[in-house]
Order: structure tokens, then sequence, then C-alpha cells
């Protein structure tokens, strides 16, 4: 887990009840938005730190590891190889599996909570993308970035809403959505409103991995 506060309501991995099992939480110190959330690589001193709280859920008793941010994709290989449980860092994994599934040049939608920090590092698909995020004058979007203490739920929900419109008007054709940031899933029923493609996110992420592994 980042090093945050707002508020997480169920669908955030945040929320153990998003969850039908028991869930193991470690919060990063030090690991707020504003280092993780950039379109810069990661400092080798935040590497590790995942890599220290990784290893240390894998001896908590945890079965499959992920992160709460799905800007944290870069730092996958790592995170896999430093413990022998699986890990999912980003709901963006699933981008390589759809591409295959939809072929190399039918469009797949990202919403993510920042499209100017997106960066080509952070996708693992050479084929179409469309990237949208939230706007930064967003209730949502000022919420996870100043970490606020209280969040407008039908606010939140309008935010994701206009986004995924943004997204369809400049693509109405898209195969599939991957919705980058973990924080966006409870509003997924908003998301797929009067959409007629398939929306993916950090739980399908995870129980893809529990389905692979037969956890």
């Amino acid at each position: 887990m980042l090093d945050t506060s707002f508020p997480r309501p169920v669908g955030d991995i945040g929320n153990p009840d998003s969850f039908n099992h028991p869930v193991i939480y470690r919060r990063l110190p030090g690991a707020v938005v504003s280092r993780i959330v950039t379109d810069e690589q990661l400092s080798d001193e935040l590497v590790e730190l995942f890599v220290s709280h990784a290893r240390a859920l894998e001896q908590a008793g945890a079965t499959v590891i992920s992160t709460s941010c799905g800007f944290l994709f870069p730092i996958q290989e790592k995170l896999q190889a430093a413990v022998s449980v699986p890990v999912i860092t980003s709901a963006l994994c699933l981008l390589p599996a759809l591409r295959e599934k939809v072929g190399e040049n039918t469009p797949i939608g990202i919403l993510t909570f920042d499209a100017e920090r997106l960066a080509p590092h952070h996708i693992p698909d050479d084929g179409p993308v469309v990237v949208e995020g939230l706007a930064p004058s967003d209730h949502l979007y000022r919420v996870i970035a100043y970490d606020l203490s209280e969040m407008n739920h039908q606010q939140a929900d309008n935010n994701v809403f206009h986004a995924m419109c943004r997204l369809k008007s400049r693509e109405p054709h898209l195969a599939a959505v991957v919705l980058e940031c973990t924080n966006l899933p409870p509003y997924r029923y908003t998301a797929l409103k009067n959409n007629n493609f398939l929306i993916f996110d950090i739980h399908d992420a995870i129980k893809h991995l529990q389905n692979t592994y037969k956890l």
C-alpha cells in the first residue's frame, strides 16, 4: 500500500471488504502518491522499499502479492524475482494477454489516474492504446493527489463517468478498457454504463493469478 489515508470505498483494493478472502496490508512509509505517480523511473531507494515489504508479506503468509498503484508496473519483474509467490503490480499487466485476444491492430483503452504522467515504460503493449485520465480539477483526483480525508462518492462517480466518456469519444471502437488506477474499481459499474466493451481492473488481474496458480 502507498503511504496514504484517503477514503477507500468497497471495490478499492485498500478496503478489505473488497475481497472474499483474508487480506494482509503493509503501508510503505514515504511511498506517497507524488513519488510514485511519475513519468520518471522510481529511485533505487523506493524499489528496495517495495522489495523488502514484498518479502515481509510473503513471510506473513501471503499467497499473492499486489500493490495499490498501477504506476508500479515498471518494478513488476524486480518484485517477482524477490519472492516465490505470484506478484501483480498493476492491472496493466493484463495488456499482453488482452492484446493477444483482440489482435494487433485493435485499440485498447486505458483509464488512468493521471494521463500526463503515464509513460511508455508503464504500458506493456506495442499495439494501439488510447489513454485517458481523471482531470486534475476532478474531486477524485484531488482526494488522491492531496490525500484528503473526505470524499464525495457521487462526485467521484461523476468524475469517472466523464473520463470514460472522453475516452470513448476519442476512440469509439475500443475492444476493452483497463483501469490502471486501483481507486477506480468502485465506479466500474458507472464506467460500464452504455458501453459495449469489457472493462478490466486490478481485481481481474489478481483473480487471473489465483486461477493460474490454483490458489
